[in-house]
């Protein structure tokens, strides 16, 4: 694969539609609602995040500002959570995970 490859130049010349934009793995055509960041300070925060996981919207959580026995406890539940809501989870970096409920696809 060239370099004019990457750059996908054979549909620039033929004035086809490029779409240049980020890709998270998300599906864009099975939006369901919008993506909701947390910053969860105890394990109580957990049941706001779940609730919009049920309400079809996604979460971005970032799990840094827990220690580390309360980040694994939330981590479990929300994925448990996810689980039994049919959805997907997607580590964006480290502590910082996307969670997204059923039609929603994540990569």
């Amino acid at each position: 694969m060239g370099i004019f490859d990457f750059f996908d130049r054979e549909n620039v010349r033929k004035n086809e539609k490029v779409d240049r934009g980020l890709n998270l793995g998300v599906d864009k055509t099975e939006n369901k609602g919008p993506i909701v960041v947390y910053h969860p300070k105890s394990f109580n925060d957990v049941e706001s995040i779940i609730n919009t996981l049920k309400n079809k919207g996604q979460a971005l959580v970032y799990l840094s500002n827990l220690s580390q026995d309360t980040a694994l406890r939330v981590l479990d539940l929300l994925s448990g959570a996810v689980y039994a809501l049919d959805g997907g989870v997607c580590e964006v970096e480290k502590n910082i995970f996307l969670f997204t409920p059923n039609g929603i696809a994540v990569k």
